[in-house]
């Protein structure tokens, strides 16, 4: 290998390291006053679902009330996503955060993400309210992006 050719890796490779710098000290610099309370809100919440003296239904509404915030607030729906997963292990009973866990995913457009997981909630679920939850969510979603609405129509048919 030449000098030429180290130098030029050796430039290379700082302005790799440069940039990662960058993007990862820029969305907290450029964060408003609302998103830096949203976000302080949002690791409270994390950290008290974390407490171990707390029941799972209450870690659970913790994590769904964190992932709202992801959400509507911050405008991450991938860490939304995260976190109402979370909170659906730990409570599966709860038909909101199947709604939380719909939004997060279709705001990702991860669409065979969604159809994958509801289909698993329907098969799953034993609270009605679950199961209801996760048709109507199944009908939006053929309806929808899928563009598949016979399917839609027959989970009507069905209910």
């Amino acid at each position: 290998m030449t000098p030429a050719m180290r130098m030029a890796l050796l430039a290379a490779g700082v302005l790799f390291a440069l940039f990662l710098l960058a993007k990862l000290l820029r969305p907290r610099a450029g964060r408003t006053p609302a998103q830096r309370e949203a976000a302080e809100r949002l690791n409270a919440l994390k950290q008290q679902a974390r407490e171990p003296e707390r029941s799972v239904h209450e870690r659970a509404a913790l994590l769904r009330t964190a992932a709202g915030i992801a959400l509507d607030e911050l405008g991450r729906a991938g860490l939304a996503a995260s976190l109402a997963r979370r909170a659906d292990r730990l409570d599966p009973a709860h038909a909101e955060g199947v709604g939380l866990l719909a939004l997060a995913l279709r705001k990702q457009a991860r669409f065979a993400a969604l159809e994958r997981m509801l289909w698993r909630k329907l098969a799953d679920a034993a609270a009605p309210a679950v199961v209801q939850r996760a048709r109507e969510e199944l009908e939006r979603l053929y309806d929808g992006p899928l563009k598949r609405p016979e399917i839609a129509a027959a989970l009507r048919r069905f209910s």
